[in-house]
């Protein structure tokens, strides 16, 4: 039986993620923007450095042992079996041009695969957390756990279901289509956020990196939804797509996809 995630440790993750927030939302609103360009091509800036940094050096502190994944700096090799993954500004373009639509992302993976995830949306003030046997939540302010209890929705009709699109232009035709005909598609802003509150029934996403994706499935699983690839192999080793469902529906959608490839 695979052993629930600790306590102690999501709540201190949150602790840490909130942090580290604030050190991202005071650095939105100064008056420059400095940027450099990485070699495939993306941006980075100053505070996605400072933010990772921070995580990094209380992880340094506090876990010796465990390796550390980053966006922007080189990866940290544990002993301890456990690796931390850190997605400092995940939506660097929009922090760049002071759209307040970006997060901060930490999540754990141990033997037993994912075990704690949190992701901090700054502007709003909201955290999303799950740890491993011990659910997903909604915290906002310094809320601490229990705290509102992260719920997908119940639908199980395909028909007027809530799709949360991200990248028109990398699906084909067909399918964008074909989800107009059938379902609702939104766009993907606080798709995630939206998905975990009940708000919305179904993501679909590509073009993700592995720091992007690292929180998704805890988050998904502990609310007691669905996330795979769109040909339904696990998204952390899958083909680079992204479908997530409230459970119900995952079927459907894989079907609706396949067949409009």
């Amino acid at each position: 039986m695979t052993p629930p995630a600790s306590a102690d440790e999501l709540d201190q993750a949150i602790g840490l993620v909130r942090d580290a927030a604030r050190l991202a939302a005071d650095a939105f609103h100064a008056s420059t923007r400095e940027v450099h360009h990485k070699p495939d091509g993306s941006v980075a800036t100053p505070t996605d450095l400072a933010v990772e940094d921070h995580l990094r050096e209380h992880l340094r502190r506090h876990h010796p042992h465990d390796g550390v994944t980053g966006e922007e700096r080189p990866p940290h090799t544990g002993t301890s079996g456990r690796r931390w993954i850190i997605d400092p500004i995940s939506g660097t373009h929009d922090f760049l041009h002071r759209v307040p639509l970006y997060s901060v992302d930490l999540a754990l993976e141990d033997a037993h695969g994912p075990a704690i995830a949190v992701t901090a949306l700054p502007a709003s003030d909201l955290v999303t957390a799950a740890g491993r046997g011990l659910g997903a939540w909604l915290l906002t302010g310094d809320q601490r756990l229990p705290a509102s209890p992260a719920a997908v929705s119940t639908r199980t009709d395909l028909a007027g279901a809530v799709v949360c699109v991200h990248g028109l232009a990398a699906w084909p035709t067909t399918l964008i289509t074909a989800l107009h005909r059938q379902c609702r598609p939104r766009d993907g802003v606080h798709s995630v956020q939206r998905l975990l509150t009940g708000r919305a029934d179904a993501i679909l996403a590509t073009g993700l990196a592995y720091e992007d994706l690292a929180c998704l499935p805890l988050l998904v699983d502990q609310a007691g939804g669905r996330v795979t690839d769109t040909t339904g192999r696990p998204v952390l080793s899958g083909d680079g797509t992204v479908l997530v469902t409230n459970g119900h529906l995952h079927d459907q959608f894989l079907a609706l996809i396949g067949d409009n490839r």
